[in-house]
């Protein structure tokens, strides 16, 4: 008895697709980084390029320009002719939509075999998780490079992995980490390998003339961790009170004007001149209504309205009237074009610090060096 052809089983869905072998054509497979430091990223794309030997070349591409950029496909495929290696790294691949990523699916099946192709995910963490769109791990590309442990994942400088970075630093250069300075180093320096990259190399150099160990290698020692001025972020109320209080006080004028040259290391988009006007902006209504007599309109912490107080009766309407002159022509500065946000920064709060000081300059002697700033492009 003749017995109908068995149906074919029901096609499984993308997603559960099995992870895709090792790419055939490929030798170096490839790899994901999820870091939103670009400097950390840096150094470990410069760790994947030694390990392909010397001579390896690099080339960048970005994710998030538009269109896609047309010649990263024939980078990805096209065999080179003297067998150099090359890392071909794609930088801010978290903007790139699905279509993209599915497309990349394909092309890594053709990848050279000169090739390693390196996908940057630079969003910022949320809840301790990368910035790894959702779509992404469903995608056997994905499994495969968690299989083979090609998919590396860091938050950044933070206050659990900075005391690491730091011992990875004195480890690389042979310097020995006295306890006390290795704890004063991970409280000032700012979490941002670029700036704090900057501030180490200030002590490596300031190292030069240090105390020696037995072994005969220099010590770090707290007197060397201090030439570095704190860098954490400051609340704006405690950044005002030290605006307020830097004519007279040296170390309150060293904080504002640290967290100001820290500013200068960041991106663009971490800036705070325009959270600044706008909290300044608040506070100077805040004062007014407290300079007349309206304090009970207020809503601030009770521990801080006798401050404001003060404050408030010490610069009067004069003196709060041109608090929001100032921060009128800053916004307007920076929103016109004929100011410079980091220009407009550094003169706002001199301005404001020698209004609210009473009219003295506030910049102490003290004040670290400039540091150089870091590349605001995004080229490398």
């Amino acid at each position: 008895m003749l017995r109908p052809p068995a149906s074919p089983p029901p096609a499984s869905p993308p997603s559960a697709s099995p992870p895709l072998a090792r790419p055939p054509s490929a030798r170096y497979g490839f790899r994901f980084l999820c870091c939103p430091d670009a400097e950390l990223l840096r150094r470990q794309v410069a760790l994947l390029a030694e390990g392909l030997g010397k001579g390896c070349a690099r080339k960048v591409f970005w994710g998030d320009e538009e269109p896609f950029p047309p010649g990263y496909w024939g980078e990805l495929t096209t065999q080179n002719l003297f067998s150099t290696p090359t890392v071909l790294l794609l930088r801010r691949a978290e903007a790139l939509k699905a279509e993209v990523w599915d497309r990349l699916g394909e092309g890594l099946k053709n990848t050279a075999s000169t090739v390693l192709p390196v996908f940057c995910l630079e969003g910022a963490w949320k809840e301790g998780k990368a910035a790894v769109p959702n779509f992404l791990p469903r995608r056997a590309f994905w499994q495969t490079a968690e299989q083979n442990k090609w998919v590396w994942q860091s938050p950044g400088l933070t206050d659990a992995s900075l005391p690491k970075f730091l011992d990875a630093w004195a480890a690389e250069r042979g310097l020995t980490l006295n306890p006390a300075a290795r704890q004063a180093l991970a409280s000032a320096l700012p979490r941002d390998g670029l700036a704090a990259g900057l501030e180490l190399d200030k002590i490596e150099l300031a190292a030069g003339a240090a105390s020696t160990d037995e072994g005969g290698g220099k010590v770090i020692t707290p007197d060397l961790a201090a030439l570095i001025a704190p860098h954490g972020d400051m609340e704006f109320f405690d950044f005002m009170k030290a605006l307020a209080d830097s004519s007279k006080s040296p170390q309150a004028a060293r904080e504002v004007w640290a967290r100001v040259l820290d500013d200068h290391l960041r991106p663009s988009g971490d800036k705070i001149l325009f959270q600044l006007l706008g909290y300044v902006a608040w506070q100077a209504r805040q004062l007014w209504m407290l300079c007349e007599g309206e304090g009970a309109r207020v809503r601030m912490r009770p521990s801080d309205k006798p401050v404001m107080l003060k404050m408030a009766q010490r610069l009067g309407r004069a003196g709060i009237a041109r608090i929001i002159e100032l921060t009128l022509d800053a916004n307007l500065g920076v929103i016109g074009g004929t100011r410079r946000p980091d220009d407009a920064l550094e003169s706002y709060v001199a301005e404001l610090a020698e209004l609210m000081g009473g009219g003295q300059r506030s910049v102490p002697q003290a004040v670290p060096p400039v540091a150089p700033r870091a590349n605001s492009g995004r080229r490398p």
